[in-house]
């Protein structure tokens, strides 16, 4: 039986566009605990959300597993784009602050006989459930993560000081914890990548957005902490303007610091930079479930400004943050209901609409490079630009098998192009009569020439009954 292997040596990313940015840092000293986080996006708006104690949930259901049914213990505030349960990040009333940035090489267990909720639910729960990073990680075997669209790591800190994060690697939590003196930093690879570059930039593009070069920042930041007795709310948004991506296709929408110690929560937005606080201490958690809007600069202590939140805001709100990810506005009709009815189903339009590709990839020497893209479209072949999560381009140290996941794609017609780069150069390559390089397409065609590589003969229908793929490769 071949063995699994996993990206060890190379991520590289096709073009800026592929890139999905975010930078967060926990800075410990002197009894104070901050969690910075910048979120890098392509779509701006969103709320902060009061989430009330004693609130009885059901995860969305996306298949014929078990969703996950609790009642939150805990009031939290949270950054939402894709409605009340599904947040970003968030701090409880009793300083857990949980948020998430991008990691490609993510894979959840989707599998597993276990209760489930989604990427974004998993956030909200540990926020309903816990108090400290030392109560989610002895439960956090307990769930499994069954995504919607999202391949997300975590980042976690506590009142104690401890922090960690959480990344699912081959199906599994693996967990990176830091005592309570220990800052900790993350950007859009996975820790193992990461370290290499704390101290040191060789092989690195200096003055550029990626997420190497914002992880050095980041670490050169905690090293260079002139008087670490005095970290504040301005020193930490000052770290975070260090790894600020100013413009582009993903640039950075807000900025957040979460003061664990005081327990408020501070933040502004790229259209309106005056900063606005919530202390959670004046926030009654037993009724008034309420939300603001973060872009906007009328009011900076949003204390006793949050307004009434009710279905019709949520689905305002979420529904075009939704469609922006690329589902129908049915999905977003259902899941905004159901965020507010809370009652346990055995369908839903996510189910029936969507699926997730799993790919099996042979690679059948060492050191070999592989090259990936899926699309949805002429256009987007065109341009190759592929579907969200449906890029790789990887060398394996080792022979074995590869898997690759993409989440949440629409039922529906998909292109790929995948082959054995051997010279590294991103294109299969030809001589007169045929491909020099192994390769495979959701097509039946064998090419001759590169023009007859278009998005009809490429492509095939998908949906869940056939999302299972063994790749073999061809010339």
């Amino acid at each position: 039986m071949k063995k699994k292997v996993y990206l060890i040596i190379l991520i590289s990313i096709l073009s800026s566009k592929l890139v999905y940015p975010c930078s967060a840092i926990v800075l410990k000293s002197g009894g104070q605990i901050l969690l910075a986080k910048n979120f890098d996006w392509t779509y701006r708006d969103g709320i902060v959300v009061k989430n009330l104690r004693g609130t009885t949930k059901t995860a969305y259901f996306t298949h014929s597993g078990e969703p996950a049914i609790w009642t939150s213990k805990y009031g939290s505030v949270t950054f939402n784009q894709n409605g009340k349960e599904m947040p970003y990040g968030g701090m409880n009333e009793k300083g857990l602050v949980v948020e998430m940035l991008w990691l490609s090489l993510t894979q959840y267990n989707i599998t597993a006989e276990k209760e489930y909720v989604n990427e974004l639910e998993w956030i909200q729960y540990q926020l309903d459930h816990y108090k400290t990073v030392q109560e989610v990680m002895d439960h956090v075997y307990e769930l499994k993560i069954f995504p919607i669209k999202g391949k997300i790591h975590y980042i976690l800190t506590d009142t104690t000081g401890e922090s960690v994060i959480i990344e699912y690697l081959n199906g599994q939590p693996i967990a990176y914890r830091n005592e309570a003196n220990v800052c900790q930093a993350i950007t859009n690879n996975s820790v193992l990548q990461s370290e290499p570059y704390r101290n040191q930039v060789k092989g690195i593009r200096k003055k550029n957005t990626a997420p190497t070069y914002r992880y050095y920042l980041l670490e050169q930041e905690i090293a260079s902490m002139q008087d670490p007795s005095n970290i504040s709310e301005t020193y930490a948004f000052d770290v975070l303007k260090e790894v600020t991506i100013p413009k582009g296709d993903f640039k950075t929408v807000w900025s957040i610091v979460y003061n664990v110690t005081e327990k408020s929560v501070s933040f502004f937005t790229d259209t309106h930079k005056e900063i606005k606080t919530i202390h959670l201490v004046a926030l009654d958690w037993d009724k008034n479930l309420s939300y603001f809007p973060l872009n906007q600069n009328q009011l900076t202590n949003l204390d006793h400004e949050l307004k009434s939140f009710s279905e019709m805001e949520n689905y305002l709100y979420m529904s075009p943050s939704l469609i922006h990810l690329g589902f129908i506005e049915a999905v977003t009709k259902d899941l905004s209901l159901h965020q507010f009815r809370q009652t346990k189903s055995s369908s839903s339009r996510f189910a029936d609409h969507y699926f997730h590709f799993n790919l099996s990839i042979p690679i059948e020497e060492d050191k070999q490079t592989i090259f990936i893209a899926v699309m949805d479209s002429e256009e987007g072949f065109k341009q190759r630009k592929v579907v969200a999560g449906g890029y790789l381009f990887a060398t394996f140290s080792n022979k074995g098998v590869c898997t690759f996941h993409i989440y949440g794609l629409r039922n529906g017609h998909y292109s790929m192009l995948a082959f054995i780069d051997s010279n590294k150069n991103r294109k299969l390559d030809f001589d007169k009569q045929k491909a020099v390089e192994e390769y495979l397409t959701f097509g039946n065609s064998n090419y001759t020439k590169e023009k007859e590589i278009d998005f009809a003969n490429t492509s095939a229908d998908f949906n869940k009954m056939n999302s299972n793929l063994q790749i073999r490769w061809r010339r």
